[in-house]
């Protein structure tokens, strides 16, 4: 059997016996990751990235995407500020330059732009020839007051008010689909530029009379991009933060310095990483970095805290302590962080490419902190000379009595008259995470883009779209599916309209859009307008009628028939309105179905049908998920400790705050999605790594030095426990700026983080040593405990 010794004595000579050449290897693939990221380093977004391409509605909606359009749209509403009605020369000449503008921007299906001055956007009546139609706008358009009247008129004729004019008529709105890739380039579209464009034109043509509102997956990705200075600054502050904390901490600058560099060389060999393996670095994943410098700092500090001790307790010089040091910490710390990898990895299994290349990019990130802390740092320490040690050591030794009350105040976690209580205020906790775990939202909590800021421009320009129009980015897309030729089957045509109607009437619903709404308005014209007709014709040969003038280019049905898209246009996105919207169309699938009907009504499309196959992955995955997280970490813990009471007492206290994070999130009104899915599985590693250093010298004091449960602790918090709780106030603290930000989602982050960096911190510190008091049952040695201060002497005469 392979043991903790065999290991050591493989390891160790890699790392001391050929210092410089280990050093210099690390330095030059530090180098070249440097490289690799210069020349390739990106930011990668992609919207077939966000979406579960396995999810049935979504096989539907890659299935009819090239023939009915995709899902990513964007909106441009220009809105005059004085109330004025568009029919205007300033006005109309400000839209048809936007229409333009949006036309041409990369990306951009044109053959599925809309706006008044478009050629798809037509009006048809009856006259007393017969049907006449065009343009809302013709060709020949000149301003003048009787031709702004005349497109008042065909504005009217057209149906349009609502859809590509303001319900007042005082805006008018472009309406476009993206492509997935640049026909130009032949790439992958780049979100960001297409952002940039439309704040281009923002910037170009709104004026004090008109403004313009912009919507859209792009539109949110570029904000976010944007916003990317400000996440380099906080990652900046992050970074003082620490090191001033280190500073303070460790009382050296230079080996605060040590453990910032190397947490460093970290994130640049993650990000080295992940861009070798061709892969960019997605918006919605900047916690991976801040959380791979959270646990390097973590090991790190573990590191450098236990090399102080070696040298101040038992004497050292700064090679044999960093020698000791690397025998004590490198077995824990390296499980703890191939803990973590292997958690991470199970994220893969929640099939969306974004959480997926999170799952990677963390991953990554462990990899590097295990080459450079344990391998690295302990080389660094075997150079580190203090110029004064005897001073140094006496600094040290003040520095531990400061807080010697505090130690022996928590030592008392291990006697039954704290452990009880603390386990009872556990369960009371554990039964608060449950309830309110009920409460939990999958997918959006607010209106409007929940990764912005409520008061975001992006937000701000949402809400004037959906106050003034009755279409929206969000839209759910129903593909009613039947047999060619349908659309002139009246059974069918009846059965589609009152589908349309039913979701008309669906809480949370603003409007409908199908090709048997549409066929009603023609057969009315084809009627002189009488009322009493806009409805769907019995007879086949007058509804091919009503059917035979709305194009397969409109999106409403295919070439053959055989599928006619319902568009359901919600007031939001809320998780409560897209569960609505899903179960008005199951039940009325489960009704028609038993009638025996010929028509299937296929979800989804539409970026709210996007949401919803998203929000159902995520429900679906999230506990199993977190499971196989904790299956990893149990075995592993297992393997390395060989005991159940190490099991328990570890991971016990990482359960509760996971369980607790659910609360936390339904009280500060997070939803569970695809930004905040993977932070509760991520953030366990930083609970695994202090439940490791603590439990390994607990173990310690009482199996190998015959320590009782109280000693053994006190001499824990004196060697390790300090640097667990240094390492949570300092990670709290450092991502507490994250609450300034402009990026709701990492608001969303930097709370739950704060949450679980320090829930889990006391957990180690308060729950792991109540827990032990109850199973970690070592025999009495022969003679009784020993002393606490015999065994600091003996150590230190040894030495």
């Amino acid at each position: 059997m392979i043991t903790q010794q065999h290991i050591l004595r493989a390891v160790e000579p890699l790392v001391y016996a050929k210092r410089g050449l280990s050093m210099g290897i690390l330095a030059l693939i530090t180098l070249v990751f440097i490289g690799i990221i210069v020349v390739g380093f990106r930011i990668d977004a992609g919207y077939l990235k966000s979406i579960p391409t396995t999810h049935p509605y979504m096989e539907t909606f890659l299935k009819y995407r090239d023939d009915l359009g995709g899902a990513n749209q964007i909106l441009v509403a220009l809105m005059q500020d004085d109330d004025e009605e568009i029919y205007n020369e300033e006005f109309l000449a400000k839209l048809k330059q936007v229409t333009d503008e949006v036309f041409f921007l990369p990306g951009v299906n044109r053959a599925r732009t809309w706006s008044i001055f478009t050629p798809n956007v037509r009006y048809i009546e009856v006259v007393e020839g017969g049907l006449s139609g065009g343009n809302v706008i013709p060709a020949e358009y000149a301003p003048g007051q009787e031709m702004f009247d005349l497109i008042k008129t065909n504005v009217g004729k057209a149906d349009i008010i609502g859809r590509y004019v303001s319900e007042d008529e005082t805006g008018a709105m472009v309406q476009a689909q993206l492509l997935d890739i640049n026909p130009k380039t032949g790439e992958e579209l780049d979100l960001v530029e297409v952002a940039q464009g439309l704040e281009k034109i923002r910037q170009q043509y709104e004026t004090e009379e008109i403004s313009i509102h912009i919507i859209g997956f792009s539109k949110v990705v570029g904000d976010i991009v944007e916003a990317a200075t400000e996440v380099g600054l906080f990652f900046l502050v992050t970074l003082i933060f620490t090191a001033l904390l280190l500073w303070a901490y460790l009382g050296s600058p230079k080996l605060a310095m040590i453990v910032l560099v190397a947490s460093i060389i970290c994130v640049i060999w993650e990000f080295g990483i992940l861009t070798a393996f061709g892969y960019g670095l997605d918006p919605f994943a900047i916690l991976v970095p801040f959380l791979v410098l959270a646990v390097s700092v973590s090991h790190g500090v573990q590191y450098v805290n236990a090399w102080v001790h070696e040298m101040a307790d038992n004497n050292r010089d700064n090679f044999d302590a960093s020698l000791q040091t690397f025998r004590r910490l490198f077995i824990p710390g390296s499980t703890a962080l191939l803990t973590d990898l292997a958690g991470f990895l199970t994220i893969l299994l929640i099939p969306i490419d974004i959480i997926q290349e999170m799952a990677l990019n963390a991953a990554f990130g462990m990899f590097a902190i295990i080459i450079t802390n344990k391998v690295m740092v302990p080389i660094w320490l075997t150079w580190t000379k203090i110029s004064d040690p005897n001073a140094f050591k006496e600094k040290q030794v003040r520095r531990d009595r400061l807080y010697d009350g505090v130690w022996r105040l928590l030592s008392n976690s291990t006697r039954p008259g704290a452990a009880v209580p603390i386990l009872l205020i556990c369960g009371i906790l554990l039964g608060w995470a449950v309830w309110k775990y009920d409460e939990l939202q999958i997918g959006s909590f607010s209106e409007g883009v929940p990764e912005l800021r409520p008061d975001s421009r992006y937000n701000q320009d949402n809400r004037a779209i959906v106050d003034n129009f009755t279409i929206g980015t969000d839209q759910f897309v129903v593909m009613a599916v039947t047999e060619p030729e349908a659309c002139i089957d009246y059974q069918v045509m009846e059965k589609i309209d009152r589908f349309a109607w039913r979701m008309q009437n669906t809480a949370g619903v603003q409007s409908t859009i199908s090709l048997g709404q549409i066929a009603k308005q023609i057969n009315m014209g084809f009627n002189e307008g009488w009322p009493k007709f806009k409805m769907l014709p019995r007879n086949r040969y007058v509804l091919s009628q009503a059917i035979t003038p709305i194009p397969s280019s409109s999106g409403l049905l295919l070439p053959d028939c055989s599928v006619m898209p319902v568009y359901v246009f919600t007031s939001d996105h809320k998780a409560e309105t897209i569960q609505n919207v899903v179960a008005a169309v199951n039940q009325f699938n489960s009704e028609e179905e038993n009638q025996g009907g010929r028509v299937e009504f296929k979800m989804a499309s539409g970026n709210v049908g996007v949401m919803a196959a998203t929000n159902q992955v995520i429900k679906d995955k999230e506990i199993e998920v977190l499971a196989y997280v904790y299956a990893v970490i149990v075995v592993l813990m297992l393997l390395a400790f060989r005991s159940v009471a190490a099991v328990i007492c570890i991971v016990a206290p990482l359960s509760l705050v996971s369980i607790m994070g659910y609360g936390v999130m339904t009280m500060a009104g997070i939803g569970l999605k695809v930004a905040t899915l993977p932070i509760l599985a991520l953030a366990v590693g930083i609970g695994v790594d202090y439940g490791v250093y603590v439990y390994s010298v607990f173990q310690e004091g009482v199996r190998d030095f015959g320590l009782s449960l109280q000693d053994a602790y006190y001499r824990t918090m004196q060697k390790t426990g300090k640097a667990v709780i240094f390492t949570g106030v300092a990670l709290g603290g450092g991502v507490a700026t994250w609450l300034f930000s402009q990026l709701q989602f990492q608001i969303d982050m930097g709370i739950l983080l704060i949450f679980i960096f320090t829930a889990n911190m006391v957990g180690a510190i308060v729950v792991l040593p109540a827990l032990a008091y109850f199973f970690m049952n070592y025999p009495v040695p022969e003679g009784g405990y020993n002393k606490l201060e015999d065994i600091d002497e003996s150590q230190s005469k040894a030495h």
